[in-house]
């Protein structure tokens, strides 16, 4: 049954996320990193939020692997994105210069793609420190997004706030509005980059591609945009290193032209599927195994 949020639960919320906020950068990294292994802990064995979900992921991905390499991947995965929640307190406070430096890629390939003047969407996914990867690449070009709505909105005005604040094109997207679609078209043909994470359950309204050999629902939008605006795709995974810096793996991805829409969306979602599976299998502590990403399944 939905609760309806109430003021005073979005105050709450905003105010204790913005003394966490104060009190970990007052008190240091190091302390930081060792109140996340504390919280590691205390997630993974007391409050499992989610594990059961990260635990049947993996489980159902990796059917080769035993239960004890399986429970090593998702508290790892657990540790992985504590260090990732951890990074953005302290990124929020970095000069632009050092944000920039932590993002290592192939700037050349970046650079002769823009030079066409067609803009580029950048198709990434809950992947390493996908925020840190967008950030660092906002501090080169003109990055347009969109995000997820927080439930708070005190939060999301905030979040928000930070990400124009470095940089970023926050484009408000409601997938029934005719006008979002067209502010995305117009971000590419500006000379954009649009960068998109695509690696989410779509629902119903998805197309349903192989994924670690189950059939999942993949969103049709950043192939769409890319086909109606003309522009060039790559595929972009940014592999997060032991010192916090991030390796982006950028590959372009041909584009088809079969003469129909839905073929072509169709054979780009099949590749990018492919090269994040391969990704993923690479560093599997990596991804975002908390989603529900196999969760829409295909009609009979």
């Amino acid at each position: 049954m939905f609760i309806k949020r109430t003021n005073l639960q979005n105050y709450v919320e905003y105010y204790l996320l913005k003394v966490s906020i104060f009190m970990v950068y007052l008190l240091g990294r190091s302390f930081a990193n060792f109140l996340g292994e504390i919280l590691i802990f205390v997630f993974y064995y007391f409050i499992p939020i989610r594990k059961k979900q990260v635990l049947e992921n993996i489980a159902l991905s990796f059917p080769e692997k035993t239960k004890k390499q399986i429970n090593r991947i998702a508290k790892n995965t657990y540790r992985t994105f504590m260090k990732v929640f951890i990074d953005m307190f302290f990124i929020s406070k970095m000069p632009d210069s050092k944000i920039e430096k932590m993002l290592i890629y192939d700037e050349e390939m970046i650079g002769k793609t823009l030079a066409k003047g067609k803009g580029l969407v950048l198709l990434s996914a809950h992947f390493g420190n996908w925020e840190l990867s967008a950030l660092a690449f906002a501090k080169r070009y003109t990055v347009a997004t969109i995000v997820s709505k927080q439930s708070n909105a005190f939060i999301d005005k905030m979040l928000n706030g930070f990400r124009n604040r470095k940089g970023f094109n926050i484009i408000d997207f409601n997938r029934d509005d005719k006008i979002s679609f067209r502010h995305i078209v117009k971000a590419l043909r500006k000379n954009q980059v649009f960068a998109i994470l695509g690696d989410q359950d779509a629902g119903h309204e998805g197309i349903f591609l192989p994924f670690f050999g189950r059939l999942v629902s993949t969103p049709r939008g950043p192939a769409f945009f890319a086909l109606r605006a003309g522009s060039p795709i790559f595929t972009a995974f940014g592999v997060r290193q032991e010192d916090g810096s991030m390796k982006m793996k950028i590959e372009e991805l041909a584009m088809p032209n079969t003469g129909d829409d839905e073929k072509d969306i169709e054979i780009i979602n099949s590749i990018y599927n492919k090269r994040l599976e391969e990704v993923i299998r690479e560093n599997p502590d990596q991804w975002f195994w908390f989603h529900r990403r196999w969760n829409t399944r295909p009609k009979k």
